[in-house]
C-alpha cells in the first residue's frame, strides 16, 4: 500500500507545498542549500486528505513532547502555513524540523505569542497588543458572521511594525516606528452576486447567522436572512516586507541598526552601515543620504496603484524609498521601487516617499511627497558652525507624480524654511496642498543626545499650495504659495481638499487638527503645569459630545498655562496656553478633531477656520472617487473615553468607535465597537451600484481585554507579564470573541437623515470576520478589489 506525503520546501520568506506520492516517512535533519544566500530546507510531513485543510508548522524543542493531532478539523479556521522567519539561521540549522500538526487552539496560541526577548519588557511598544508576533502564516476558513458584500470582495491589507530581532541596544530602547514592516491581509470573498450584498444572510460552513451588536450599548443583534444563499468566505495571512537590510539581518540572526531613540552617532554601528551603503547599495539605496544608522523598515504605509487589473503594491516608510511587492498571496518583495526606471541613483540618495500618496480619481495619477530633514547645503558648512546651523534649516520637499503604468512622469522641489515633519498631503482637481507644521527637526539637539523633534509652540501651521500640471501649465515648486494660518497646531492627517466651487481663488482644506504633538515620543514632551508624567485629566478626552469642561480639564480654563519640558523633566523651558490660542481644539496635545480651513490664494490669507465636529477623532477616510473633489461625507476613528496620551503610554491614544460625518447636514453618526475592542486606521470601499455614493467601511478591531489563564497554566515561552497577557491562547467559538476582527459596516446613504432598516441612521454592521490570532496594532491600510487581484494568485 502506498502512502502519500507532502514535500515542503521552506525558505526565509515563503513556503511552497508540493503534493506527491513517496515512500513512508523518514524524518532527518534539515538539508541546507549552499548555492545562494537564501537557505532552503526540505522536510516530509504526512499528507492530509484533499478534502481537509492541511496544517504544517515548525516545532521548537520545547514543544516537541506536546500531544499532537494529525487530523485537522474538517471545518473552522485552519493554519495552512506557519514559518518562524525570526529564528536565527545558526539556531535553525541545529533544530531538526519535526511534524507538528497541533490542535487549532495551540496553533493560534503560538501565532499570537510575542517573541521571548520581548516578554517581561515594560517598554509600551512591546507590551499588550503593541507586542510583536513571531513568524509568517496563513489561516483559511475564517469564521464569517453575516454576508460579505460584493463590493467588499477583495483583499484588505494593513501595514505595521513587527521587529524581527531584539533591538540592538535592548528592548528598553525600542520605538514603535523601529519594527520591521509586516503586512497583514484578509482576503474577502463575497456571498452574493451583484448589488450591495447587505442581506446579512446565513449559510453553511463557517458563516454564522447573526451578528452580535456592540457590547453594553443596548443595540440588538443584527438578524440575518435565513433564506439567502451565502457562500461568503475569508482567509488571513501575514508576511514581512523583505527589505534589503532585513534580509542581511536574517542571515546573521540579529539586528544591525539602532532605532529612532538612538539616532545620535554610535560609531561602531554608523561606520559599518555607512560602508555597506556606499559599497553595496550605492546604485539604489533605500534611504536618503541623511539616514544611515537606522534602517528603512517599510512599515508605515501600503498603497496599491495602477490601471485596472494591473495595479502595483508599494510599502512605504517615512524616511525611505518605497518597496514594491507582488500583489498576490505571497506578497513577495520585489525590491526598492524605481518606478519603471524613472528614478535615478541620485533620486534614491536624495528622496523618500511618505505614507499618504493621493490617487486622483480623474487622471488615476498618484501624487506623492517626501521631505528631507537635512539640506545638502549642510555639507558645505563643515567647520563653520553658523553656516551649518543656517543650512540645516533650508531643506526641501519633493512632490512627484506617478502615472497609471507606474512611471514617474513629474517631479518638482519645494524649498522649505524649516525642516518640519510632513506626514500627509492633499490634492484638489488642480492643485497640490502641503502642510508645514511647527514640528521641527534640530540636528544640533540630536548630536547632543536630545530628541530629534520639537513642537515650536510660538510658531504656526502654514499651508502650501502649488498648481498641478494642466496642459501647458507645469507644476513648479518655485511657484508655491504659502498661507500662514496663525494657529500653533499640528495635523498628521488630511481628510480631503478641493477647489471652492464658488470662488476659483479659494480652496478648502479639511484635516484632523491637534493643539500640539509629542510625535509619539520623538519630540520634547508637551505637558501641563504640575504634570510630571502621571495620569491627569489635563489632556483627557472627556466624553464624546463636547470638549472637556473647564472643571475637569485645566487646559480649557482661561488662566491656566501649559508648559514645555524636556523628556528628562526639569524646569519649564517655555510657556504656552493650549486652549487660549487662536482657534484651539481644546483637547490638549495629540488629540485631534475635524477641522476646516478655507484659504484664498490671491490674498494669501485664511478666510475661514472652523471646527466641523465637537467630538475629537483621527484616522480620516473618504470615498476614493471624490479625492480632490468636493465631499459631503467623511469617516473618522473616535478616541476611547478618557484617552490621555502619556509618555508611559507611548503617546498613542486608543480608538473605540467610528464616526460618519455628514458635512452637508452637520449630522454625525457613531458606531461603537464591542467592549474592550480598539481600532486604528479605517478604509472606505465604494459600491458602484449605490447611486448616492454609498459603500462599506472596513474596520480592523483588536481585543485588548485582560487575558485569562487557562486551566493548566501557560508556558513561559508564551506569556510572562500582565502587559503581555493578551489573548495569546484565545480562540473563537460560540461563546467568545476572536482576538482580532474585521468589521464591514454599510453606509447606504439613502438620503440625509434617512433611517436604515434597523433604525441606525449612519453605519450598519453587515459582516464580521473573526481572525483567530492576535494582530498587533499598526499604521495604515489599503483595499484592493477582487477585479484588481492577479488571477488565480489568491
Amino acid at each position: 500500500m502506498s502512502v502519500s506525503f507532502d514535500v515542503v520546501a521552506r525558505s526565509r520568506f515563503g513556503m511552497e507545498m508540493i503534493r506527491g506520492p513517496t515512500s513512508p516517512p523518514r524524518f532527518s535533519t534539515p538539508r541546507v542549500s549552499r548555492s545562494g544566500l537564501k537557505r532552503t530546507r526540505v522536510r516530509l510531513v504526512p499528507a492530509v486528505p484533499r478534502a481537509s485543510p492541511r496544517v504544517t508548522e515548525t516545532q521548537t524543542p520545547a514543544e516537541s513532547d506536546s500531544p499532537v493531532s494529525l487530523t485537522p478539523p474538517v471545518s473552522g479556521p485552519s493554519v495552512v502555513r506557519h514559518e518562524n522567519t525570526l529564528l536565527p539561521d545558526s539556531a535553525a540549522q541545529k533544530t531538526p524540523f519535526r511534524p507538528s500538526p497541533l490542535a487549532p487552539a495551540a496553533q493560534f496560541k503560538r501565532l499570537s505569542s510575542p517573541p521571548e526577548w520581548a516578554l517581561g519588557s515594560t517598554n509600551p511598544p512591546l507590551s499588550g497588543n503593541f507586542a510583536p508576533v513571531v513568524g509568517t502564516c496563513e489561516i483559511t476558513n475564517l469564521v464569517v458572521h453575516g454576508s460579505i458584500p460584493a463590493s467588499a470582495a477583495g483583499v484588505f491589507l494593513r501595514n505595521g511594525p513587527n521587529p524581527a530581532f531584539e533591538p540592538k541596544l535592548g528592548p528598553d530602547r525600542y520605538h514603535w516606528f523601529d519594527g520591521d514592516g509586516m503586512l497583514h491581509w484578509v482576503l474577502l470573498r463575497s456571498g452574493t452576486e451583484g448589488g450591495d450584498g447587505d442581506h446579512r444572510e446565513s449559510g453553511g460552513g463557517e458563516v454564522l447567522g447573526s451578528i452580535p451588536g456592540p457590547g453594553g450599548t443596548g443595540i440588538p443583534n443584527v438578524k440575518t436572512d435565513k433564506t439567502a444563499n451565502n457562500s461568503s468566505s475569508a482567509s488571513y495571512g501575514r508576511s514581512y516586507v523583505a527589505t534589503k537590510n532585513l534580509q542581511r539581518e536574517m542571515e546573521i540572526g540579529e539586528t544591525l541598526f539602532t532605532g529612532l531613540r538612538d539616532i545620535s552617532p554610535i560609531w561602531n554601528v554608523l561606520v559599518p552601515r555607512l560602508v555597506e551603503k556606499l559599497c553595496l547599495d550605492w546604485r539604489k539605496p533605500d534611504t536618503p543620504f541623511w539616514v544611515v544608522q537606522s534602517k528603512n523598515t517599510a512599515n508605515n504605509g501600503v498603497k496599491a496603484h495602477g490601471s485596472a487589473g494591473k495595479k502595483k503594491l508599494y510599502a512605504t516608510y517615512e524616511s525611505g524609498g518605497a518597496y514594491e511587492l507582488c500583489l498576490n498571496k505571497t506578497l513577495a518583495t520585489k525590491g526598492v521601487c524605481d518606478f519603471n526606471g524613472s528614478l535615478t541613483t541620485k533620486d534614491h540618495w536624495m528622496e523618500n516617499m511618505t505614507a499618504h500618496a493621493k490617487t486622483c480619481p480623474t487622471t488615476n495619477d498618484l501624487v506623492y511627497m517626501g521631505y528631507n530633514l537635512i539640506s545638502t547645503e549642510f555639507f558645505g558648512g563643515f567647520g563653520k558652525r553658523d553656516t551649518q546651523t543656517e543650512c540645516q534649516k533650508r531643506t526641501d520637499v519633493v512632490v512627484g507624480v506617478i502615472d497609471p503604468t507606474g512611471t514617474r512622469v513629474e517631479k518638482t522641489v519645494v524649498k522649505m524654511e524649516r525642516p518640519s515633519m510632513q506626514h500627509d498631503l492633499g490634492i484638489t482637481a488642480t492643485r497640490v496642498v502641503l502642510l508645514d507644521g511647527p514640528l521641527v527637526f534640530d540636528l544640533d539637539r540630536v548630536m547632543e543626545g536630545g530628541s530629534p523633534f520639537k513642537f515650536e509652540q510660538t510658531r504656526s501651521m502654514k499651508i502650501g499650495v502649488l498648481d498641478r500640471t494642466m496642459g501647458s501649465k507645469k507644476m513648479k515648486g518655485a511657484d508655491v504659495v504659502w498661507i500662514d494660518t496663525n494657529e500653533p497646531c499640528f495635523a498628521y492627517h488630511v481628510v480631503n481638499c478641493y477647489d471652492d466651487p464658488d470662488d476659483a481663488r479659494k480652496i478648502v482644506v479639511d484635516v484632523c487638527k491637534s493643539d500640539g504633538t509629542n510625535a509619539l515620543g520623538m519630540a520634547e514632551t508637551v505637558v501641563l503645569d504640575g504634570d510630571s508624567g502621571r495620569r491627569s485629566t489635563a489632556n483627557t478626552v472627556d466624553g464624546h459630545g463636547e470638549p472637556a469642561s473647564d472643571a475637569s480639564n485645566p487646559s480649557l480654563a482661561g488662566n491656566r498655562d501649559a508648559t514645555i519640558r524636556r523628556d528628562t523633566g526639569g524646569a519649564p523651558k517655555s510657556r504656552m496656553k493650549l486652549a487660549n490660542r487662536q482657534n484651539a481644539a481644546g483637547h490638549g496635545r495629540d488629540v485631534s478633531c475635524l477641522w476646516r480651513w478655507v484659504v484664498c490664494l490671491e490674498s494669501k490669507t485664511v478666510t475661514a477656520s472652523k471646527r466641523l465636529c465637537s467630538t475629537p477623532s483621527d484616522f480620516p477616510c473618504i470615498d476614493p472617487r471624490v479625492v480632490g473633489l468636493k465631499h459631503s461625507v467623511c469617516y473618522t476613528a473616535g478616541y476611547d473615553l478618557g484617552t490621555l496620551p502619556l509618555k508611559s503610554q507611548m503617546d498613542v491614544p486608543q480608538f473605540d468607535r467610528v464616526y460618519k460625518h455628514d458635512l452637508a447636514t452637520g449630522t454625525h453618526h457613531t458606531y461603537e465597537l464591542q467592549k474592550n475592542y480598539k481600532c486604528g486606521d479605517i478604509k472606505f470601499v465604494p459600491d458602484s451600484q449605490c447611486q448616492r455614493g454609498g459603500g462599506h467601511l472596513l474596520v480592523m478591531t483588536h481585543d485588548v481585554s485582560p487575558w485569562v489563564e487557562p486551566e493548566g497554566g501557560a508556558r513561559s515561552s508564551d506569556l510572562s507579564t500582565d502587559q503581555n497577557k493578551r489573548h495569546s491562547s484565545k480562540t473563537p467559538d460560540q461563546n467568545s470573541r476572536a482576538p482580532c476582527e474585521l468589521l464591514i459596516l454599510a453606509d447606504r446613504r439613502s438620503g440625509a437623515g434617512a433611517a436604515s432598516e434597523n433604525g441606525d441612521e449612519g453605519l450598519v454592521l453587515v459582516a464580521r470576520v473573526e481572525i483567530p490570532t492576535r494582530v498587533p496594532f499598526g499604521f495604515h491600510n489599503e483595499f484592493v478589489p477582487v477585479g484588481d487581484l492577479e488571477n488565480g494568485q489568491w
